[in-house]
């Protein structure tokens, strides 16, 4: 990246989440003190009518058209069958492959379309150490696709603990497509399909020295809380969706205030015991909701 450039950020949309994004990415925008333009991959049912309300809202993105991508990655996966055919059948796979492979500078700096920023902040989107190779932010789980003893089998299969990607810093020469294909190629690591990206992001930040968020200022929104006085940042994912129309207008509130430095934490790396406590918490958290 080109010092004194606005920071390019990444972010995979379709038609179905356009009003979402104009809120959340347009608070995104508002709340950087650094200088932000958007670089939006177009998942293939983007209408023109949407390709104009985001130009007019979200300061003239760049859109990436499918067609083009698909081009460009497919010439770039042409070894890879299993990268492509999971490309054809996933559309979280354009967030893992397109959005990498399509980046320029060595830097990729991306956030979903469902990240609704609160309050003025800083240094999100730089490296914290040069030594740093991913940042992500943190969930409140492992939510992976693979079981815990996958990880005693296949040392290979290294994970850091609770990576959560609806925000994501990476160096783009770290992307391995070859790693990416050995995970993909095995059906038994695809017991959670909506997982199977994350956990793919997660697999390749564990290769480099990784990285979460802080966990106070960039989070999942917590069921119930009405007033997240601490949080720069919430990711509603589609289980907590519903809690999003009411944080919409408190972006608004604090636009004035100075921004907040955020800060990183070293991620720690993901054991089998690790994810069997996760295991066993989702067990008895359905075991409850089942009664008696």
């Amino acid at each position: 990246m080109n010092a004194g450039q606005p920071r390019r950020v990444a972010t995979l949309l379709g038609h179905a989440q356009v009003e979402m994004a104009l809120s959340c990415l347009g608070s995104l925008l508002r709340c950087s003190a650094e200088p932000l333009t958007l670089r939006i991959h177009d998942d293939g049912t983007l209408t023109p009518e949407d390709r104009g309300r985001l130009a007019a809202e979200l300061a003239g993105p760049e859109v990436v058209p499918r067609a083009a991508a698909d081009s460009q990655v497919g010439e770039a996966l042409a070894g890879y069958p299993v990268l492509l055919a999971f490309r054809r059948a996933n559309p979280l796979a354009l967030k893992l492959l397109d959005v990498p492979l399509l980046a320029a500078g060595g830097e990729l700096a991306y956030c979903d379309s469902d990240v609704l920023f609160l309050r003025p902040f800083a240094g999100l989107f730089r490296f914290p150490q040069p030594e740093t190779g991913a940042v992500f932010m943190s969930d409140r789980q492992s939510a992976y696709s693979v079981r815990s003893w996958h990880l005693l089998r296949h040392r290979r299969l290294a994970l850091p603990c609770r990576v959560n990607t609806g925000i994501i810093l990476f160096r783009t020469a770290l992307f391995d497509p070859d790693l990416l294909e050995w995970y993909l190629s095995r059906p038994e690591f695809r017991f959670a399909p909506v997982w199977v990206e994350q956990t793919a992001w997660a697999l390749l930040g564990a290769t480099t020295r990784c990285r979460l968020w802080d966990p106070n200022l960039v989070r999942l929104p917590r069921p119930g809380e009405e007033e997240p006085s601490d949080a720069v940042a919430l990711h509603f994912v589609n289980p907590l969706r519903h809690l999003l129309p009411r944080f919409l207008e408190r972006t608004k509130d604090r636009a004035g205030e100075p921004p907040v430095p955020v800060g990183t934490v070293a991620a720690r790396r993901c054991h089998f015991w690790d994810l069997a406590w996760t295991e066993a918490r989702r067990r008895l958290a359905r075991v409850s909701i089942a009664g008696p």
